[in-house]
């Protein structure tokens, strides 16, 4: 036997596949001395020959796939090179790993010169423990991303993708029995009807209660593919007979030979230009709709990238990637065809994730019987992965937009879940924060945030991008969670930070709603260091508590001694004790959000590991378990009398606490830096609510003006009052823009480059809405400053906005130094 080699240099093994090759695993052994005896057999190896060296690709989750070196023997010379592909070991689903099909129809395309590998074997028999077949190792390159990061020119990404979109239209227009595959697959219109089953089929077989080995998947995800293959059922057969009766001409219903996982990175470019030199992964080709290849093939479009970032695109799209109306519209050109009705395109889309979804799962079927063929594989096909697939399409099947219908929906399922559950429950939440059990934390609380987090409504502020930064081993571990909770929706449902805005405005309503969503602060913050500079201990300790909303957090900076708003200023200190290998740390600090908060388990502390050198490297920011025998609250601190029990703004006093070695974040002297990163999406978080704030007292406003009067005189018609309304409204609309403006600026460049339009709108929203405020509060009288009405908490809590996370004087600071360098 030998063993898969591990190469680290690519250009070893050229660019088959475009794709890195990874260490020795068990049983993706080959029987080398078998292998070696059986070619010589069929003359592809020379009696003297030997093969030197097994390389196995690391991409795809199917069929196992090897690089193949050989030497003649005859003396010294260039390696020989070929492809092995084979069906994986073990049980597998039946009619899957079709390497047979795969062979057929590499021999037939290439006979006509379409660009595919020279088909060179194809073995049936027991030499290896599966079937195989050899073919033309193809040098080239392979775009391993939809995103093209690898390619700088945007002109040249719109040709790759063009380029892309003509290939499939050149497939699509080959006659399947004019190269010997007339009976490559069922003919006649039906083709989706059974792709529908077949996928269904499969599905169900990797779900199979019979094999325990098998079952993996969980309650919502069995629901949401049992919803999805009914609409699928039902809308199959009406489309069968529709494009049987146009003969093709709309798009689908005519016969060709489809690929079956047609995506850009089964394609091998010429590495100095795009031309196309092979097409791969052939395994689930046969004769079909080439619509629904169409329609694969821009899965990426639709796909979340928070989930697969491998096989999605981002929004907004790199530069010089062609729309989707674009890139089907070149492909419709190609063919000379017209582009499908909407409602047959969102089918086809949605069979196309449908059977992504389907073979996820049964990746990871294979994985838990130890036959996958990828390293990933657990963490590729989680319940996640597959519940996010199937909601987009379930939106689709139902008339949405994709993942921007499901945006929509869910900024709706928040708005009804405020109204219907969290403002009803308000007078109740607010009586227990006025009582003598206000530092408890509310039963009626928790209950809330248990239905959120079942309805899919949790995390909603995690971006794709931080998303993505927790590490891998600790997803499985987060999506554990209980039976009935949303696996999908553990780490957010993939908003981006100007979606996200639209939610967290609908949030700002009541005090209360975003910790039902598990998106308030400090906690937010506290989540995104730990996704962005946390070790995998790190976040398995602390951060997946806080993701399930098990236990809260705090931020210990401020401090009473000093101007905190600028951080070189901190002098609390933390001190490396190399005999214990902890760190030690004393201090004062004030206004510490959730650190009275019976359910606080960690601070972040920041202080300085040393008190000389360069200004910005002398912070660091440690992970400090609470409570902790060494931390005391001196006292909840109030703003403008509310001390906004049970979460509360303490007062501590740090004195020789000790925290591990492994305890730093980042690094010492990395805090300032980290400081940096927190409060950018933060800072928008705070800006996004206070829209909502002023959203609410808009309507008490309009509420009131309906049912008084003063002198005879109803407040709905004193002009004055008219004006205020009026004025109530362009200060809302104008801070909710200049709000998405900043959230759309951090999508598109991150957080550092659009720190201006940050500052703009960390300086102009609390002052706009407090403008507002003022107004309702004017109207409604006395009963405005009591605790009848939130005006009152609510105009506290968004002027203490203009002081938080950096007061108006360095933002406004900020704003100039922007302007000025952008005329330089």
């Amino acid at each position: 036997m030998v063993d898969v080699v591990d190469v680290v240099d690519e250009v070893d093994v050229g660019r088959y596949d475009g794709r890195k090759v990874v260490g020795s695993s068990h049983h993706l052994q080959l029987d080398q001395g078998a292998l070696t005896t059986y070619l010589k057999r069929v003359c592809i190896l020379p009696p003297s020959g030997s093969i030197e060296r097994i390389v196995k690709f690391s991409h795809g989750q199917s069929n196992p796939t090897f690089l193949i070196q050989m030497t003649s023997g005859s003396g010294p010379g260039a390696l020989e090179e070929c492809v092995l592909r084979k069906k994986p070991s073990g049980q597998i689903l039946p009619s899957a790993h079709a390497i047979e099909r795969e062979y057929r129809v590499l021999a037939a395309l290439h006979s006509v010169g379409f660009p595919v590998p020279k088909p060179i074997h194809l073995c049936e028999e027991a030499v290896l423990d599966t079937p195989f077949y050899l073919m033309q190792f193809v040098r080239g390159h392979i775009h391993e991303s939809p995103a093209l990061e690898d390619v700088s020119s945007p002109d040249t990404r719109r040709r790759i993708y063009l380029e892309m979109a003509r290939l499939l239209a050149r497939l699509h227009s080959v006659d399947p029995s004019a190269v010997g595959l007339g009976n490559f697959g069922r003919r006649g219109s039906e083709y989706v009807v059974r792709q529908v089953e077949t996928w269904n089929k499969q599905f169900l077989l990797s779900q199979s209660s019979q094999s325990e080995i098998l079952k993996r998947t969980s309650k919502p995800v069995e629901q949401a593919m049992g919803d999805l293959h009914r609409l699928l059922r039902d809308y199959a057969p009406r489309l069968a007979q529709d494009n049987g009766g146009r003969g093709g001409e709309g798009g689908g219903g005519a016969i060709a030979i489809a690929h079956g996982d047609f995506r850009l990175d089964n394609i091998i470019f010429d590495e100095h230009d795009t031309r196309v030199l092979g097409l791969l992964d052939w395994e689930l080709s046969t004769l079909g709709d080439p619509m629904a290849d169409v329609a694969y093939s821009c899965l990426p479009y639709y796909i979340p990238r928070d989930r697969l970032p491998a096989l999605a695109l981002p929004r907004p799209l790199p530069p010089g990637v062609p729309s989707l109306d674009a890139y089907l519209a070149e492909y419709c050109a190609s063919r000379r065809i017209r582009r499908p009705q909407a409602s047959d395109w969102n089918f086809y889309v949605s069979l196309g994730l449908f059977r992504l979804a389907s073979i996820l799962a049964g990746v990871a079927a294979r994985a838990k019987a130890g036959n996958a063929s990828s390293a990933n594989a657990f963490e590729l096909a989680s319940d996640g992965n597959v519940l996010a697939l199937t909601r987009i399409a379930l939106d689709l099947m139902r008339g949405g937009g994709g993942q921007e219908g499901i945006v929509e929906g869910i900024v709706e399922q928040v708005r009804a879940f405020v109204h219907e559950c969290v403002l009803p429950a308000e007078e109740s939440l607010n009586e227990h924060a006025r009582s003598a059990r206000r530092w408890e934390v509310p039963r009626l609380l928790e209950d809330l945030k248990t239905k959120a987090q079942s309805r899919g409504l949790w995390n909603l502020w995690i971006s794709p991008e931080l998303a993505g930064m927790l590490k891998p081993q600790l997803r499985a571990e987060l999506e554990a969670g209980p039976v009935g909770v949303d696996p999908g929706a553990v780490m957010g449902r993939g908003l981006s930070n100007a979606e996200y805005a639209c939610a967290a405005e609908i949030m700002g309503y009541s005090r209360w709603a975003s910790e039902v969503f598990n998106c308030s602060a400090p906690d937010t913050g506290n989540m995104e260091v730990l996704l962005r500079y946390g070790t995998v201990d790190q976040q398995r300790r602390y951060l997946l508590p806080l993701l399930r909303g098990e236990t809260r957090s705090c931020f210990a900076m401020t401090e009473p001694r000093v101007a905190s708003s600028d951080a070189t200023n901190i002098e609390s200190s933390i001190v490396f004790d190399a005999s214990t290998h902890t760190y030690v740390l004393n201090g004062a600090k004030w206004w510490i959000s959730g650190a009275c908060d019976p359910r606080c388990r960690v601070a972040i502390f920041m202080g300085k590991t040393r008190f000389d050198g360069p200004v910005h490297k002398q912070q660091s920011m440690v992970l400090v378990p609470m409570p902790n025998e060494g931390i005391k609250n001196i006292r909840p601190l109030t703003v403008f009398g509310y001390d906004d029990a049970p979460e509360g703004h303490a007062e501590l006093t740090f004195e020789n606490v000790r925290v591990p070695e492994d305890h730093m974040l980042l690094g010492p002297g990395r805090g300032f830096e980290i400081a940096q990163g927190r409060l950018g999406p933060g800072r928008i978080h705070h800006c996004m609510r206070l829209v909502g704030m002023g959203g609410r007292a808009l309507d008490l406003l309009l509420e009131r003006i309906q049912e008084r009067s003063t002198f005879g005189t109803r407040y709905v018609d004193q002009p004055s009052i008219l004006e205020d309304v009026a004025r109530c409204r362009i200060d809302l609309n104008a801070a909710r823009l200049v709000v998405l403006d900043a959230a759309r600026a951090i999508d598109e460049n991150g957080a550092k480059a659009a720190r201006g339009k940050i500052s703009v709108a960390k300086v102009y929203a609390p002052n706009a809405i407090l403008s507002i405020l003022d107004r309702v509060i004017q109207i409604y009288g006395g009963a405005g400053v009591s605790d009848k009405v939130p005006l009152a908490a609510m105009y506290a809590s968004v002027r203490t906005l203009r002081l938080a996370d950096g007061p108006d004087f360095a933002h406004l600071r900020t704003i100039a130094k922007e302007e000025i360098r952008s005329r330089l």
